[in-house]
């Protein structure tokens, strides 16, 4: 007998259907995984049968094949360990209640059997409300803001023997003690600094809250010490917060990188100048959302802007012109969004001095228009 248990893969934040598909084999013990996994999606093998002999299954006298379906896209992601345990009870026998094909089942195993959360829960989750699944079985999270979701069932398993039991109905499921539901929309922004306790810099300042009024994209030039930095980083404090739509897709992107981000509020990205291309726009092997991704719905601030590699600076020119960016690679093409606001600094010329009243420019007219254009036109215009 063919057992299918359903789970979601992801390209970038798109989703899919993934199909498991385990049978019993009367041949010598063994586990097979095919269907394109990667090494992640390999190594399940030992979680899984790990985690299903701390439940009580004996696999001495069994080979199971486990297909993930389609098998023309790669899986790298432990995110099937639990739909692959589930489906291997199934074909056994251990599990004698009916799966529904409206469930989904998203986690890793450890080998005690406790279901785990693993990056890119969310846009799973998200996946599986947009592809039509009634429920998710998922490991509870306190970091995914789940309470405005609407007709998605997500039913919070710790153990894999608590799934088994919930699907017999030998079990209840109650959320955790510690689930809370805070309205991340109005949580209190936490910065050391407010753009309103800036003194002086009025014409600055008007020029900034337009920009934040608009959208609009912001180079400042100036002498070393004139305020850029301060007025940069307290931009974000004059931006209104995230709808929950805006912050579901944010913390999507900052899970799928691995990283945490404060909820409710516009991000605010500062990559140093000796960035790369791969850091600053995203990349990869498997691609994962790079600087102008994380700085979506935000701010993505570039200091010294001059001092970046020009040919980093042009390939912000794609995201700045159609709000994403897509990556290219060999087996897949992923598209991730990069709607920000680009706020540049830059002094106004090598020694930073030009116009100052402070100090004398020691720069040639030569350095001066050289130094100008490392910022290539159409960055420097915003004609991109």
């Amino acid at each position: 007998m063919t057992v299918k248990i359903l789970s979601i893969g992801l390209r970038g934040l798109e989703g899919y259907r993934v199909q498991v598909e385990v049978q019993e084999v009367p041949r010598i013990a063994a586990m097979v995984i095919v269907g394109l996994p990667d090494a992640s999606v390999k190594e399940a093998k030992e979680r899984v049968l790990a985690s299903l002999y701390a439940f009580g299954c004996d696999f001495f006298d069994k080979r199971l094949v486990v297909h993930l379906s389609p098998p023309e896209r790669k899986k790298h992601s432990p995110m099937f360990d639990l739909a692959m345990a589930i489906g291997i009870l199934k074909a056994m026998g251990k599990l004698t209640a009916p799966v529904s094909p409206d469930a989904a089942f998203l986690g890793s195993l450890s080998l005690d059997g406790t279901i785990q959360p693993v990056d890119g829960m969310l846009p799973a989750i998200l996946a599986a409300k947009k592809l039509g699944f009634q429920k998710v079985y998922l490991p509870y999270d306190p970091t995914l803001p789940l309470h405005h979701l609407k007709d998605l069932d997500c039913i919070f398993v710790q153990t894999l023997e608590e799934a088994v039991q919930y699907l017999q109905g030998q079990r209840v499921l109650s959320l955790p003690p510690a689930f809370r539901t805070p309205e991340i929309i109005d949580s209190p922004r936490k910065h050391h600094r407010d753009f309103q306790s800036i003194i002086g810099h009025h014409q600055a300042k008007r020029a900034l809250e337009i920009a934040a009024a608009g959208g609009h994209n912001v180079l400042m030039v100036g002498p070393p010490g004139c305020g850029k930095s301060l007025l940069a980083e307290t931009f974000p404090t004059i931006l209104p917060s995230l709808s929950h739509d805006a912050q579901l897709e944010v913390i999507s992107l900052y899970q799928l990188a691995g990283e945490k981000i404060e909820s409710g509020h516009p991000p605010f990205r500062h990559p140093h100048h000796s960035a790369s291309s791969v850091s600053l726009i995203g990349g990869g092997t498997h691609p994962k959302p790079g600087e102008v991704s994380l700085a979506h719905r935000g701010v993505l601030f570039l200091d010294e802007m001059a001092e970046f590699a020009k040919k980093t600076l042009d390939m912000l020119r794609q995201p700045l012109e159609t709000g994403k960016v897509t990556i290219s690679r060999i087996s897949s093409t992923v598209t991730y969004p990069a709607d920000f606001i680009l706020l540049g600094a830059m002094n106004p010329c090598p020694c930073g001095y030009l116009g100052s009243r402070t100090r004398y420019c020691t720069c040639s007219p030569k350095q001066i228009q050289a130094y100008r254009n490392r910022v290539s036109g159409p960055i420097y215009t915003g004609e991109y």
